[in-house]
């Protein structure tokens, strides 16, 4: 959920200086969150991370692993919240 996680894209295009993006990670750091610079691209990086990230979770499911353990696992390693939550 956006309100959970720090991540703040600030997409480059062509036309973007170098300005505007310096400006943009000063104001992502002051809202507290964890500005990250991208391309334009189809889907957002969390999204392009997320669903190899799910599905491996799904397998592991499929294949025996305790979901409530998985999840376990994900947030004992430091991510706010596992896969499967």
């Amino acid at each position: 959920p956006a309100h959970i996680m720090p991540l703040l894209e600030i997409v480059r295009t062509n036309k973007t200086s170098a300005q505007v993006i310096l400006d943009l990670i000063t104001v992502g750091k002051v809202i507290k969150k964890s500005p990250v610079v991208v391309g334009n691209c189809t889907g957002f990086a969390v999204n392009r991370t997320f669903f190899p990230y799910a599905q491996g979770a799904h397998l592991l499911v499929n294949l025996g692993v305790d979901a409530f353990r998985i999840d376990r696992l994900i947030t004992n390693f430091g991510l706010p919240m596992g896969p499967l939550q």
